[in-house]
C-alpha cells in the first residue's frame, strides 16, 4: 500500500509542478523543462513497473536514481532564477517527503 501513496504524492508533485515549468523561459521548453516532466514521469513509470513486477528492487532503485536527478534539476532551475526561493522551497520539501517514502519503500523491499 505504501508504493500506492508514494505513486500519489509523485502524481500531486506533477500537478503541482507543472504550472512552474510553464513559466520558464522559452528556450527551455525544450531542455530543463521537458527533462524534468521526464524525470517525474520515469519515476512514476518505475513505481508502477515496481508494483506490479517481482523484480520490485530494480526499480525502486532507478525511481531513487531519477530522485536524484530530478532534485539537480530543480537546483539548477533555481540557481538559473526560474523560480523564486519560495517555490523552491516548497519543491525540494516535497521532494524530501517522495524521497522519504521511496526510501521506507526500499528498506521493506530488501528485508523480504
Amino acid at each position: 500500500m505504501q508504493n500506492l501513496i508514494l505513486y500519489q504524492k509523485l502524481y500531486d508533485f506533477l500537478l503541482y509542478i507543472y504550472p512552474i515549468l510553464g513559466r520558464y523561459p522559452k528556450h527551455e521548453k525544450f531542455t530543463l523543462q521537458t527533462q524534468t516532466k521526464n524525470c517525474i514521469i520515469d519515476m512514476q513509470r518505475c513505481i508502477i513497473k515496481a508494483n506490479k513486477s517481482t523484480a520490485r528492487k530494480n526499480q525502486l532503485y532507478e525511481a531513487d536514481t531519477l530522485l536524484e536527478e530530478l532534485k539537480m534539476l530543480v537546483r539548477l532551475a533555481s540557481d538559473l532564477h526560474y523560480m523564486n526561493q519560495h517555490t523552491y522551497g516548497v519543491i525540494c520539501g516535497k521532494l524530501s517527503e517522495i524521497g522519504a517514502l521511496l526510501g521506507g519503500l526500499i528498506k521493506f523491499v530488501q528485508g523480504k
